[in-house]
């Protein structure tokens, strides 16, 4: 049964799922791009009453990692993107050679895009040059205005590797280090 139907049908039963196994019978149950699985977990994100069982999904995607939780999270976060009043466009999970690979971008009703880059750590490393094309591709290709900026969301506190690239001499960015996802202020 799709998750969707599985969800209005008995709100209560998918209630009880991990996040792993709502993705597991979303669509096809296999999360990539463009597939039927994306489209129906950010149908059933977006249907969610209120925040606290997203926190709970991005708390599980924190604690213990399964294949492809990353992306999960990266949905979540886009989600809790949306629930802030921001007009949220999903990004790839995967770039391309052809398709600019960020996460997501965030437009808020004045006018201003933010980039979204969504970590679970920076253990591994994390190029703010990289995230930093990110923007002037969108930019270059008229996705995004010049009026525009660039969040890194970091699931865990190990954030050392990303603030050491902003603090090397010379470095063109600037970055700031905010609370984790759990000290956050309260989303609806």
């Amino acid at each position: 049964m799709p998750l969707l139907d599985f969800w209005n049908s008995s709100p209560q039963a998918v209630a009880q799922f991990t996040i792993e196994q709502v993705v597991k019978i979303a669509g096809d149950g296999n999360l990539r791009d463009d597939s039927s699985c994306s489209e129906e977990l950010r149908q059933y994100l977006a249907q969610l009453p209120d925040s606290g069982k997203i926190r709970a999904y991005i708390e599980q995607c924190l604690s213990s990692a399964f294949p492809k939780s990353g992306m999960v999270l990266q949905d979540l976060v886009n989600e809790l993107g949306r629930r802030l009043d921001y007009i949220v466009a999903n990004g790839r999970y995967q770039g391309t050679s052809n398709r600019i690979g960020f996460d997501g971008t965030w437009k808020s009703p004045e006018g201003h895009t933010v980039v979204v880059e969504v970590k679970t750590t920076d253990a591994y490393r994390v190029s703010l040059a990289t995230i930093a094309g990110y923007r002037n591709k969108l930019q270059a290709t008229n996705v995004i205005t010049p009026r525009s900026s660039i969040l890194i969301v970091v699931g865990r506190e190990d954030t050392g590797e990303l603030e050491s690239q902003a603090r090397i001499p010379g470095t063109r960015f600037a970055l700031r280090v905010g609370y984790p996802i759990n000290q956050h202020r309260r989303i609806r």
